[in-house]
């Protein structure tokens, strides 16, 4: 037990961006452990179960608590359940309002609305930037938004996400 809290409080100290359960487990010697059994909800995991008398518990926090400030939500629920399916969007989701409003300014509004086709089965998530330019303005920018960021991140999303405009 030592050991887990060890690596739990050199993971708070190293400030990692990285998702913490991954982070600690890369750290401790697992001859030591089972196979560890992960508790997984619509949430962060909040534990990481190694046996029946080790147990490292973590603080449970929604997977879209750092989004909420940058965004408002179709079907918030939907949201939650695709960006835990592809929780490597996040971070994405994270970085996109610097970028969005760079090229937008600030006069704008950031929707995240999750696209679906049950009989193509795909699904793709949107931001929807909502802004008061005219229709040739909003293609410019959009256009400039893609060449200046979402380029450089396609690879990345794994046609997952994906952006639009439409007027306030």
């Amino acid at each position: 037990m030592m050991e887990l809290t060890n690596a739990l409080q050199e993971f708070q100290e190293s400030n990692s961006p990285l998702n913490p359960i991954a982070w600690i487990i890369s750290k401790l010697d697992r001859t030591n452990y089972p196979e560890p059994k992960f508790d997984t909800s619509l949430t962060y995991p909040n534990r990481i179960i190694f046996d029946n008398s080790t147990t490292l518990e973590l603080e449970r926090k929604d997977i879209l608590d750092e989004l909420k400030g940058d965004y408002e939500f179709s079907n918030i629920e939907e949201i939650r359940n695709f960006i835990m399916q592809n929780n490597y969007l996040v971070n994405i989701l994270n970085e996109a309002p610097e970028n969005i409003y760079r090229i937008f300014g600030s006069g704008i509004k950031l929707i995240l609305e999750l696209q679906s086709d049950p009989e193509e089965e795909w699904d793709e998530l949107f931001i929807v930037i909502k802004s008061p330019y005219t229709a040739e303005k909003a293609v410019a920018l959009e256009k400039k938004l893609f060449d200046e960021w979402f380029i450089h991140i396609m690879n990345k999303v794994n046609n997952k996400l994906n952006f639009t405009e439409e007027p306030l």
